[in-house]
């Protein structure tokens, strides 16, 4: 079904309105956040804790944690938490905050919020911190999987045949490539097309998910402009006719994910379940059509929200009206490319669909 310029524009414009008053009405109406009821006073952190997990011990809204963190001003990566810290909940100033005990309470809590300790700044290591989700759920896609162009990928060389004119290759074997020459002790990485993506909307296609298979080093280049590659190392497949040829894309993940409200320029939709056909829950991941165009990054936080169904309304000639939509969960961005993103389901109400809308969480 094809969409006129103006109907699309106005959809597009209605979608950045409201996602821009919902983040300015959070803004400017920005209460401190509610500590929970029932929120531990001392809680000894453990081997699997996630800080999204820790967060939700204490806080309603788990994505505003850094309000009510003690930040020690000796330390130079003050956010970082590990397994045995003793986290307690504090009065400081009139401010509810949690902070980890170093052995005098509250009050060296409030000595390292205030200065008063007089040390060097020691630098933390991230290794064995606690991270935001648990990695391994997001490890596979944060080790070979990119996205990128669909008109870029197909402008790159492609895998014409191997030496021993093999229909499948591994690590040690000699491949050739047809296409723009390559440079010569150069290490490439071989990539296997994907899923396209397309925009639920605009019905563009806004990428398309490439893995990589392989990585090579370039030997030589004919006159007829055809490289020859060694192939080097093997990422668990075979490499095939038809593999495409570019340097190797490197994954810009933040060693530790910071979860925060996003900040992007207008709202969005789950376009994919990942490793799946039907919907989502928590500890899947998903794309979404926000990439970094949009400002989303590693670390954002979205609100996901089910389309209202439609109900007939009896007293008014049976006709249909589409019931508000309803917050069905959360997700956290973790890898950003142009237009699409990865991101982490960090609680589900319901099951998460394609079609889902994405807004940045309000501050209630």
């Amino acid at each position: 079904m094809k969409i006129s310029f103006n109907s699309l524009t106005k959809a597009l414009l209605m979608t950045v309105i409201s996602s821009t008053l919902l983040m300015t009405t959070a803004q400017a109406n920005n209460p401190a956040p509610t500590i929970k009821a029932d929120a531990p006073n001392r809680y000894i952190v453990k081997k699997g804790d996630t800080l999204w997990d820790i967060s939700g011990r204490y806080l309603d809204s788990p994505w505003r944690w850094k309000e009510i963190w003690a930040t020690n001003k000796q330390i130079k990566n003050p956010n970082l938490i590990y397994p045995d810290d003793i986290l307690i909940l504090c009065v400081i100033q009139g401010q509810t905050l949690v902070g980890i005990d170093t052995g005098e309470g509250c009050a060296g809590v409030e000595k390292q919020l205030t200065g008063q300790v007089v040390s060097a700044v020691t630098v933390t290591s991230v290794t064995n911190s606690i991270p935001a989700i648990p990695l391994t759920a997001i490890k596979h896609w944060l080790d070979r999987s990119v996205i990128v162009r669909p008109e870029d990928f197909s402008s790159t060389p492609y895998i014409l045949a191997s030496k021993n004119r093999n229909l499948i290759t591994a690590s040690g074997d000699k491949v050739y490539a047809k296409g723009v020459p390559l440079i010569v002790g150069q290490r490439y990485g071989v990539y296997r097309e994907g899923e396209k993506y397309v925009d639920p909307k605009t019905q563009r296609i806004i990428g398309l998910e490439v893995t990589q298979v392989a990585s090579a080093m370039v030997t030589s280049v004919a006159e007829n402009g055809v490289s020859s590659l060694q192939l080097t190392q093997s990422y668990g497949k075979e490499v095939r006719e038809g593999d495409r040829v570019f340097l190797e894309l490197g994954n810009s993940i933040p060693p530790v994910f910071y979860p925060a409200p996003a900040e992007v320029s207008r709202g969005g939709m789950i376009v994919r379940v990942m490793d799946s056909i039907s919907s989502a829950a928590r500890g899947s991941v998903v794309a979404i059509n926000l990439g970094t165009a949009q400002g989303a990054k590693p670390g954002d936080v979205l609100t996901v929200y089910q389309k209202g169904p439609l109900v007939r309304d009896t007293i008014d000639n049976d006709n249909s009206v589409r019931l508000p939509s309803e917050e069905s969960g959360m997700v956290m961005v973790f890898n950003s490319f142009d237009d699409i993103s990865y991101a982490y389901v960090l609680s589900s109400e319901l099951p998460l669909n394609v079609g889902d809308q994405l807004l940045p969480p309000p501050y209630l």
